[in-house]
C-alpha cells in the first residue's frame, strides 16, 4: 500500500550503487533499466491484493500471499541470473531485487507462514472483515502513511535528481525510456539502455 515509500527507499540505494558502479567499472553491457526495480517494488502488492483481496477474497482473505513469500522471490532472482548470464539483461534481476526490498519494507519476516510458505502450510486468513476499498480508506485517514508516503517522495526525488533526472523533460524520459542521464554519460557506458 505504501507505494512511494516502497519505490523511493528501494531506489535511494539503487541509485548509490549505480553511481558507484559506473565510476567505477562502467556499463559495459548497457545500462541498467531502473524502472524495474521500480515495478518490483510495487509488484507483490499489485498482485497479491488483487488475487487475495479482490478476485478471491472468499478464498485468502489476505493481500499478502504468493508475492510476499521468499519462495517467488527466489524464482524472480534465479530467473534474473539466469537472464543475465544469457543475454546481460538485468530486467529480472532487478524486478527481484524490488521485490526483496518490498519483503523487507513490510517485515514479512514477522508472518512466517507468509514469508516460508508453502513449508509451514497455507496462508492465514486475516480476521478483519474490511474489504479493500474500506482498508484503503483506512490507510488514507492514518497520519502514519502519510509521513511515510512523503518520505519515499523525497528520497525517490533525491535518488532520482542524482542520477541526473532533474527536470520535467528527464522525468518523462525516464518514465517512457528509463533514461538516466547521470549513468548514461562519459565513455564507461556502451550499448542501448535495457
Amino acid at each position: 500500500m505504501f507505494v512511494l515509500a516502497h519505490a523511493g527507499f528501494a531506489f535511494a540505494p539503487a541509485a548509490a550503487v549505480s553511481s558507484w558502479w559506473k565510476d567505477n567499472r562502467g556499463f559495459r553491457d548497457g545500462v541498467p533499466d531502473m524502472r524495474w526495480l521500480l515495478a518490483g517494488t510495487v509488484l507483490p502488492d499489485v498482485v497479491d491484493k488483487a488475487v487475495g483481496e479482490v478476485l478471491f477474497r472468499s478464498y485468502f482473505r489476505n493481500g499478502r500471499i504468493f508475492f510476499h513469500t521468499y519462495l517467488f522471490t527466489l524464482i524472480f532472482f534465479l530467473a534474473g541470473i539466469l537472464g543475465w548470464a544469457r543475454k546481460r539483461d538485468a530486467s529480472l534481476l532487478l524486478l527481484s531485487c524490488g521485490m526483496a526490498s518490498h519483503l523487507l519494507l513490510d517485515r514479512i519476516w514477522i508472518e512466517p507462514t507468509t514469508a516460508l510458505w508453502p513449508s509451514l502450510g497455507p496462508f492465514q486468513r486475516h480476521p478483519s472483515d474490511l474489504t479493500f476499498l474500506q482498508q484503503v480508506m483506512e490507510y488514507l485517514r492514518d497520519p502514519f502513511f502519510w509521513v511515510t508516503e512523503a518520505a519515499g517522495t523525497g528520497v525517490l526525488v533525491a535518488s532520482l535528481r542524482r542520477l541526473g533526472v532533474d527536470s520535467r523533460a528527464g522525468l518523462k524520459g525516464f518514465l517512457r525510456h528509463g533514461t538516466l542521464p547521470a549513468l548514461q554519460s562519459g565513455e564507461a557506458t556502451t550499448g542501448e539502455t535495457r
